[in-house]
């Protein structure tokens, strides 16, 4: 009996290494330093910071479609790209201008490009402001509110007297141009306004509309009739200023859509999962999430109970701890919430909570669909020049992979054993051939 139990067991551990030995050989090996060449690429000066409705953001698309492609991922439904309308702000001809002139027209203050002034992108419903003290409709030492004949205007100092922070572009928002100014620039101005002056302000940006993509490819599970799980970054950013200055946009989000590539790789290398995964590059995140929005709208019945990882701002060199962030109205209780936290506590990783609807999660959470996005809650650098993929962090990459990827194939394998601890089966496998073979032998001895 024991030498039969021996043989049994030898059986199982010579099966475990051949499968954990086969995992490891052709298992894709996810690697930081490919998702930071991607980075430094989508971020890089070439490509003008991403803008929706520009040359280079849709370059970038078709790239990010190439590699999905190259990595043997199909279309989605028959649709490798989703097409939408969109508004954006367009360069047109044209300097900067912001100038005080008297009542003879004589010109008096002549404010300099940022350095005194700049647009915010918030809005360019109307591009020229003229006005006086009569359409001051609210001052004080931040801003000053104006309203004319074509509707509200605002005039304000940034966060730290900071031109270089650029908001995203809302089409909707509440003010005509939001015109940013330093304390100096806004203090000058109370006084030249109250003399009885006139402002002149010119933003050569005008709002048009153009047509847009996200990008989709899918990796076609056996059980087609269950919803993909959904793996998903932005790859938007928010272009230049009018003096050419590019917003890389590095952490925010070339990050995101380098690291799904990347992450693609490896699920791929899996074999055929049992639920299907779909990855997409969400477009225009940054004009108030409208490329997720696009998609859960046309969408919503063959998603409705998906699971969805979307990733946000991954890499940050600064020493902070990985974010999972849920809605508003999610907690840390939330069931999926809860199961993400659980693997990032069963794999060591320092992390913490986020309840916002600040990324591409958001729609989904609205339509009552599972999802969350992984981010790196640094907000010292984004929205700024200074967002480049210098200050990326190859180990926050790999710490976000560790969770990620084990929360992915848990929901795609069905908890597959070796898939998710080869190398441990492999050490398991190697010492029980060694101790059942001992076994084995001593049984033999014995008859």
């Amino acid at each position: 009996m024991k030498k039969l139990m021996s043989s049994i067991s030898l059986i199982f551990c010579l099966l475990l290494l051949f499968y954990s030995v086969h995992m490891y050989y052709t298992l894709y090996r996810f690697n930081p330093t490919n998702v930071y060449q991607n980075i430094k690429y989508i971020s890089s000066d070439q490509f003008k910071g991403r803008l929706p409705g520009t040359l280079e953001n849709q370059e970038i698309a078709t790239y990010i479609n190439t590699e999905l492609k190259k990595i043997g991922l199909k279309p989605y439904k028959g649709k490798e790209f989703q097409n939408f309308k969109i508004k954006y702000p367009k360069i047109i001809k044209g300097s900067p201008y912001l100038k005080v002139s008297g009542k003879d027209g004589s010109l008096i203050k002549d404010f300099v490009y940022s350095k005194d002034f700049k647009e915010d992108m918030v809005n360019f419903r109307t591009n020229h402001l003229t006005f006086n003290k009569s359409n001051v409709t609210a001052i004080n030492k931040d801003y000053i509110k104006v309203s004319t004949t074509v509707g509200p205007f605002i005039l304000f100092v940034p966060p730290n007297n900071n031109l270089s922070f650029r908001s995203s572009f809302i089409n909707g928002a509440k003010y005509n141009m939001y015109i940013m100014v330093t304390k100096d620039a806004l203090a000058g101005l109370k006084t030249l306004i109250a003399n009885n002056n006139t402002v002149d302000c010119f933003i050569p940006y005008e709002v048009s509309e153009t047509n847009i993509n996200n990008v989709m490819g899918y990796l076609e599970g056996s059980d087609t009739s269950s919803p993909p799980i959904i793996a998903s970054a932005h790859f938007d950013h928010i272009g230049t200023d009018l003096n050419g200055t590019i917003y890389n946009g590095a952490l925010d989000n070339a990050s995101g859509i380098s690291f799904i590539l990347e992450m693609s790789k490896y699920l791929t290398s899996l074999g055929k999962p049992n639920r299907s995964i779909l990855f997409i590059g969400f477009n225009a995140e940054e004009f108030g999430c409208l490329g997720s929005t696009q998609f859960i709208t046309k969408y919503k019945t063959d998603i409705a109970k998906s699971k969805v990882f979307n990733f946000d701002m991954i890499g940050s060199n600064n020493n902070i701890p990985l974010c999972i962030m849920g809605a508003k109205k999610d907690t840390a209780k939330t069931p999926f919430i809860k199961s993400i936290s659980n693997t990032c506590k069963s794999e060591n990783i320092f992390f913490n909570y986020l309840f916002e609807d600040a990324s591409d999660h958001e729609g989904f959470r609205k339509q009552n669909i599972d999802a969350i996005t992984f981010c790196d809650n640094d907000m010292t650098r984004i929205h700024t020049p200074k967002d480049t993929y210098d200050h990326i962090s190859l180990t926050a990459i790999e710490r976000c992979y560790d969770v990620a990827s084990k929360a992915i194939v848990k929901c795609t394998f069905k908890d597959d054993f070796i898939i998710l601890y080869y190398k441990k089966c492999f050490l398991i496998s190697i010492i029980g051939i060694l101790i059942f073979s001992l076994l084995y032998k001593r049984s033999n001895k014995n008859l």
